[in-house]
């Protein structure tokens, strides 16, 4: 038996096309809660699958799914809308399409979903469609094992993904591969709804997948009220820090107004002073005029006068506008310098008659930079403090950068404006630079897209193995019930169909007919059991068209059928097995050649209640069996001394049967006496059976014997017997002892390894047995009919042909056959005396087995004018009454020593 595995003896048709369809459902749902992200979730710091992504699943699980219900237009549709979103895919800028697929490489992208458009425009019946559905189901699962290892083992691959994302892409690809090779290898089709269990494991695996898309939608938006929170955060630090530079200056400023006027600028001066090294804010101070004319410097406010970045003329603008109240403003050309300031204008009033302009220069940086120690993903907040420049919010490496620039080194950002209406500020910009913490719980969510897909996978198996076994059942059920090769009833579920019927149909008279065909064994040896099959086929057939759907009909056995019919006397149980026998006869086709058949009918007519449908087929085999008696081709009714009969054949057999088992059959021998010396030279053994006080005649109990198969249990005791007493019993050293052979024994084992066995057991010389056979013994034992004399030769027993004349009695035999001793039948002896042909005939035979060397024995001499016939005509050996009479050992014994004297 072949060891090679195949995917058919794991996995059904009905299993595949249940895990095709559920892939096909999964992507729908990917592609339905995709556009629900889209549409109506907004503000996400990660995006969980790319616009392009959510078109292609939806596009391909339409496509896919139309593929398997054969709906060719949508398929085409399906075809046509993937080579647009590829072109879609391809002509988006570079710096976009890393988020707009989802960390798939744009070549990996395209050639996938280009492969799947020429998968779903190839039709299905072209050779080269095979291929291409191989060649995508390969490239996908090698791509998303690819991704698979890229996310439990991150120094795989240097590609950046969206964590949660890349979880998900992975189980898509393998999962939607693998649904592709099982299309491509059981030619996947559906022509109605899927069944039921299909459904089922399809929408549980949706719902494994909305429970992925629920954490991880709980996972983002956590991550974005962390950075929104951060952001708030460091919003509310700079309004603080500026509000309490405000607050510091005004109450400096009500200070100045306290002073007189002589002293308050050398006053104001010195405060300055203390302020500008008191606090880090703030970098220093600068005292304008009212032409903006820089009258006095206090801490850094030269050097960053110097540089040039207080002397543009917006800023002296801003400086020389009448505006009395507290004004702020940034200071642009120092936003991309490592001293980026804001600045605080405050107007003072000298004396009556000059007022002057305080510009507090205050460090942006100690400002903006907060504690970033933070639970969840890292991040970098950048201030947007010009259109292009951005300021770190990170107090390890304060820098500013371009946008674009933090564009190319981060993958994954998002913007946010705070909404507190005291700021007027610029937006903050929060870049994703680690997320390492985001791939750890990516992963675990991915558990629960495996976990529901193995759950579903296997929900899928346990449905598909019991729907199986359903169906084994049923089919089992039907075959207990019906046979597989006519259709009809079983013999037990005859029985119950009628035992089961209701009372209005157990109508008497009740007819059983049993129908046995006439030699059919003989077509199934010469034409095989598949002819007969088929013959036995068209015969139920043609029965069942006699007696009509209605009735009972059955196949006992082999070539044996039974009908029942209710309401049903003996004129029409005969008419119908007329029928039976007419049909029967006409010449059958089926198997490619005139078949003619016969058949022996059985029938028996019940008038009585209470008798069981088993005990009528049994009365109805009686019957058949006489009809077969008489031989075939008739029917017969049943009579009560069929029964008697019968009754009889089966006592016998089961006290035969004990008798053997208790070994109390006998032998009885029967001299055979040279007719020249007068002497007993051999035996011949013959069976005795004695039961009840009476010894049964053989002719009584040995056909029986032969019809139960008891003759090879019996021939072996006999055997036994023969060979025992040969080595037991000196006296029988000079003779040779014949032991006779039934053809049963010849046809149903080996009986010359048994006797060879058994003279070596009893250490018997082989040439001390002689076995006889008769000539339908050879014809019916052996398909050659000179093989079995060949083998009993070389084992070195002596042979004879017992009963010659009563068969073929063909005189080629004698040459041909390698028989020591040719013994004829006393049908050669009983008219002997007074036949002159008969006479003739003899002594033809005899001369004749003289000239070829065999030795003659002549078997029912009764009297002395026949046993001096006998040796007149030439006869070698002689035994009969006239001699001896079949005798025990004992009494063999005795003859033996009286024959000595």
């Amino acid at each position: 038996m072949s060891v090679t595995w195949k995917l058919h003896d794991s996995i059904s048709r009905a299993t595949a096309l249940a895990f095709y369809l559920l892939i096909a459902g999964f992507f729908s749902i990917v592609a339905l809660l995709g556009l629900v992200e889209q549409l109506f979730i907004e503000n996400l710091m990660l995006p969980l699958l790319s616009l392009v992504l959510v078109k292609s699943c939806l596009v391909v699980s339409l496509g896919f799914t139309a593929v398997v219900f054969q709906w060719r237009k949508l398929t085409w549709l399906a075809a046509v809308l993937l080579l647009g979103i590829t072109v879609e895919a391809v002509l988006l800028e570079d710096d976009l399409q890393q988020q707009a697929f989802s960390g798939i490489p744009l070549p990996i992208l395209s050639g996938l979903l280009l492969l799947s458009a020429a998968v779903l425009l190839v039709p299905v019946q072209v050779k080269f469609s095979n291929w291409l559905w191989r060649l995508l189901a390969f490239c996908t699962v090698s791509y998303g094992c690819y991704l698979q290892l890229s996310l439990w083992l991150p120094n795989v691959s240097g590609q950046i993904q969206t964590p949660f994302s890349s979880s998900l892409i992975p189980v898509m690809f393998i999962a939607g591969g693998i649904a592709l090779a099982l299309r491509q290898h059981f030619a996947l089709t559906c022509a109605g709804w899927p069944s039921r269990s299909t459904l089922i494991a399809i929408l549980m695996f949706q719902a494994g997948y909305c429970v992925w898309f629920t954490l991880t939608v709980y996972d983002v938006k956590y991550e974005t009220r962390l950075a929104e929170q951060k952001v708030q955060r460091i919003t509310s630090q700079v309004q603080q820090q500026l509000r309490f530079s405000q607050s510091l200056f005004e109450r400096a400023q009500a200070r100045w107004q306290l002073v007189n006027a002589a002293q308050r600028n050398d006053f104001m001066l010195a405060d300055l002073e203390a302020l500008s090294r008191s606090y880090e804010l703030i970098y220093g101070a600068i005292v304008y005029d009212q032409q903006a004319n820089p009258l006095h410097k206090v801490g850094e406010a030269d050097y960053f006068q110097q540089q040039g970045l207080l002397s543009n003329a917006a800023i002296l603008a801003w400086i020389k506008e009448p505006n009395p109240r507290f004004t702020l403003a940034s200071n642009s050309a120092s936003m991309n310098t490592q001293h980026p300031m804001l600045m605080l204008r405050l107007s003072i009033a000298v004396n009556d008659d000059d007022n002057r302009v305080v510009v507090v220069l205050i460090n942006l940086k100690n400002t903006l930079i907060i504690d970033t120690a933070e639970p969840g993903a890292q991040l970098k907040i950048y201030l947007e403090v010009l259109p292009d420049v951005l300021l770190s919010a990170d107090e390890q490496s304060f820098h500013q950068a371009s946008l674009q620039a933090l564009q190319k080194r981060y993958q994954y950002y998002f913007k946010i404006t705070p909404s507190d209406t005291d700021w007027n500020g610029s937006a903050f910009y929060v870049f994703v630079s680690d997320m390492s913490d985001l791939q750890a719980r990516s992963r675990l969510h991915q558990i629960v897209l495996w976990v529901a897909l193995v759950f579903c996978c296997t929900f899928v198996l346990a449905a598909d193995r019991t729907r199986q076994l359903n169906r084994e059942k049923g089919k089992l059920s039907r075959l207990a019930k019906f046979d597989d090769i006519t259709g009809l009833f079983r013999r037990d579920a005859f029985y119950q169909a009628i035992e089961s019927a209701p009372l209005e149909q157990y109508v008497l008279p009740q007819a059983m007919i049993f129908i046995d065909l006439d030699g059919f064994k003989p077509i199934n040896d010469s034409f095989g059991h598949e002819v007969g099959d088929r013959l036995l086929a068209e015969i139920a057939l043609r029965i069942r068209a006699l007696v009509g759907e209605q009735t009972l009909l059955a196949r006992f056995s082999g070539d044996e059928f039974l009908v029942y019919i209710p309401d049903c006397d003996a004129a029409a149980a005969e008419a119908l097995a007329k029928k039976v026998l007419f049909q029967l006869a006409q010449p059958s086709s089926a198997t490619g050649f005139n078949v003619y058949l016969t058949a022996s009918i059985g029938i028996v007519i019940n008038t009585e209640e209470g008798k069981s449908s088993q005990l009528l087929t049994q009365l109805a085999d009686v019957a058949m069996s006489y009809a077969k008696q008489a031989g075939g081709d008739t029917y017969r009714f049943y009579q009560q001394s069929m029964a008697e009969n019968y009754r009889h054949i089966m006592a016998m057999r089961n006290r035969l049967q004990a008798a053997l088992d208790a070994k109390q059959l006998e032998v009885f021998y029967q001299p055979v006496i040279d007719f020249i010396t007068g002497k007993v030279v051999a035996v011949e053994s013959l069976v005795r059976w004695q039961d009840q006080g009476r010894y049964i005649s053989p002719a009584e109990f040995i056909p029986i014997a032969e019809q139960t198969g008891q003759i090879i249990q019996l021939g072996e005791q006999v055997t036994e017997i023969v060979l025992r007493d040969l080595r037991d019993e000196p006296q029988l050293a000079s003779l040779s002892a014949a032991i006779n052979v039934s053809s049963q024994q010849l046809r149903r084992y080996d009986y010359v390894q048994f006797l060879d066995n058994a003279l070596s057991h009893f250490a018997i010389a082989p040439e001390r047995i002689c076995v006889e056979l008769t000539e339908s013994a050879l014809l019916e034992g052996q398909s050659n009919a000179f093989l079995l004399p060949e083998r009993i030769k070389q084992l070195g027993c002596l042979l004879a042909l017992d009963d010659f004349g009563t068969g073929f009695s063909s005189l080629s035999y004698l040459y041909r056959l390698p028989a020591d001793t040719i013994k004829l039948d006393r049908s050669f002896t009983q008219d002997l005396l007074s036949d002159a042909k008969q006479r003739k005939i003899v002594e033809m035979i005899v001369n004749t087995c003289k000239q070829i060397g065999k030795i003659v024995v002549i078997e029912g001499v009764e009297t002395p004018d026949m046993a001096r016939l006998c040796k007149e005509l030439g006869c070698d050996r002689v035994q009969g009454y006239y001699y001896a009479r079949p005798m025990a050992l004992a009494d063999l014994l005795i003859y033996l020593e009286e024959q000595q004297i």
